[in-house]
């Protein structure tokens, strides 16, 4: 390790990316297009355990600003000189997100809220296309 640690630094709002290959029955059971992204109604929210019980999901730290430090990240190639901070919450997505995140490479400064969710991300992937 060098001297150094998180010589970059972000800030943003993390996001729990949970992504899956899918059929088009998913996309018309949820009712959502793809190359499109929307935010999540009540009748969307059962898709998140639908993908971690019936599509082997790959979890991956998200949000505009953490993909921009896990790429700075990646492209210094040493571990521990990009460093994100965020809030997320106590649950198990939290802790899955900082996993992630980690195992990237970056340096996570997580706040915990006990109030709300850690904020996540459905990504349908079908044909090379995608729905979030």
């Amino acid at each position: 390790m060098s001297k150094f640690e998180g010589v970059l630094m972000g800030m943003g709002n993390p996001l729990l990316d949970i992504s899956a290959t899918v059929g088009q029955d998913v996309l018309d059971k949820y009712d959502v297009k793809l190359d499109s992204a929307i935010l999540a109604e009540e009748k969307h929210m059962p898709v998140y355990d639908d993908l971690v019980k019936n599509y082997n999901p790959m979890f991956i730290a998200g949000g505009a600003t953490q993909n921009s430090i896990r790429v700075a990240q990646w492209m210094m190639k040493q571990k521990g000189q990009a460093a994100f901070m965020g809030c997320v919450s106590d649950d198990e997505n939290g802790k899955k997100l900082e996993e992630c995140a980690t195992a990237d490479g970056v340096l996570v400064h997580y706040m915990k809220s006990t109030t709300n969710p850690t904020g996540s991300c459905a990504c349908l992937i079908k044909d090379g296309e995608r729905a979030l």
